[in-house]
């Protein structure tokens, strides 16, 4: 199980505590920029008229290492403790840390003179996270977690494959590079969903007074995880035809099975657990959408969407709204704005790919504005509990 609210003590905290623990700057950096880099990419696509760097390739890598990064960032930063005996990464360690990953967005828009610059700047902060986690993972928690760690390097090697193409060094390799961190992403979703989900799906529920039975099964998990990488790895290969489709069914076959033992339908009244069991629901379509692209039944762009939009997207809303709840001393209850972000997400995903599979245009702008409008409600509804200090005056 992974548990994401700290203990704490009471303390004298500061009435702004952006840097008071990881969670509070890179939620509120990724739901930012979840808003702006989708907006920009819309009005890119439909009208032009942006910074030319601004193109598919920006919207990939920015989704995916920019958005996603952030996100992981705060996950990371903020179970970590709670996983080891090290304390929480916290001013002006956090800050600066903070402060690399809002370079890499600013410098994003540089004109192709400025990409060595980005690259440059963009390609420190994955490693850095890594060096900041890593050793306490490795050391109190490896077994079980260090292959967190390991995803942390195998994103950097993606984003350096990324940033070499784009510097003309790897010509052609951007796309495949950012469908990696892609892949790497949902295998961590894979993962990390196989703790909270079930975890957080028996406590809901208890909470409701509706409680669930889930026994564990770790030799599923293990199944499931194994499969999931195996199935992505083919994928990234760029390996078509039959075996790489039947291992991807295979893999959304045994997520399936995973899930259905997670009892979804029972945790309809739960908005906070329901979105998770969403979430991974998105994986399954992901997975089977893959494998039919690979199979040139539907385009392949409707499985990466709903890997992306889908599955990481919703898992990314799912875990910054309950971890932001329970780290600032608040009831882990959804309030109406919080399902109102998880509906438009939603809508949002279920748009892009629809887009992708009957292959029309005309729904990307409405796909993009929802998907902007989710993640803007997130921010105008957990920016204030981010930035402030506790309203329980402890630390956190």
């Amino acid at each position: 199980m992974i548990d994401i609210t700290e203990p704490g003590r009471r303390a004298d905290v500061p009435a702004i505590a952006l840097f008071r623990y990881g969670f509070r700057p890179f939620f509120l950096g990724a739901g930012l920029w979840a808003v702006l880099s989708v907006l920009l990419w819309v009005h890119a696509w439909h009208d032009g008229g942006l910074p030319a760097a601004i193109d598919l390739g920006w919207h990939v890598h920015e989704t995916v290492f920019g958005f996603a990064g952030a996100a992981l960032a705060g996950f990371m930063l903020t179970a970590v403790p709670n996983w080891t005996s090290a304390g929480p990464v916290r001013g002006r360690p956090l800050a600066a840390l903070f402060a690399l990953w809002l370079s890499g967005r600013a410098l994003s828009f540089t004109p192709e003179s400025g990409w060595m610059l980005f690259a440059g700047v963009d390609l420190l902060f994955l490693p850095s996270l890594a060096a900041v986690v890593g050793p306490s993972v490795l050391r109190d928690a490896g077994r079980r977690s260090g292959i967190l760690v390991v995803g942390l390097l195998v994103l950097t090697i993606a984003n350096a494959t990324w940033h070499a193409d784009r510097l003309g060094y790897r010509a052609g390799a951007a796309l495949p590079a950012a469908h990696a961190g892609l892949a790497v992403l949902a295998v961590m979703v894979t993962l990390i969903g196989g703790r909270i989900v079930p975890a957080f799906t028996l406590g809901g529920m208890r909470m409701a007074g509706t409680p669930v039975a889930i026994e564990p099964w770790p030799l599923l998990d293990r199944a499931v995880l194994t499969a999931t990488g195996i199935a992505l790895a083919l994928w990234v290969a760029g390996f078509g035809g039959s075996g790489t489709a039947a291992a991807l069914f295979a893999a959304a076959g045994l997520q399936a099975w995973r899930l259905g033992r997670w009892q979804g339908w029972r945790t309809r009244r739960v908005p906070l657990v329901w979105i998770l069991h969403l979430g991974m629901t998105w994986l399954v379509v992901a997975l089977s959408l893959l494998a039919l692209g690979v199979l040139d039944v539907v385009p392949r762009s409707a499985g990466i969407h709903a890997l992306g939009g889908g599955a990481a997207g919703t898992m990314i809303l799912a875990v910054m709204t309950r971890a932001t709840l329970g780290h600032t001393g608040r009831p882990l209850a959804a309030s109406r704005l919080t399902v109102a972000a998880f509906a438009l997400v939603t809508v949002a995903a279920t748009l892009r790919v629809a887009a992708a599979v009957a292959g029309t245009s005309s729904l990307l702008p409405p796909a993009g504005l929802a998907w902007s409008a989710g993640f803007g409600v997130f921010v105008v509804a957990y920016g204030p509990m981010l930035v402030r200090a506790r309203p329980d005056g402890r630390g956190g």
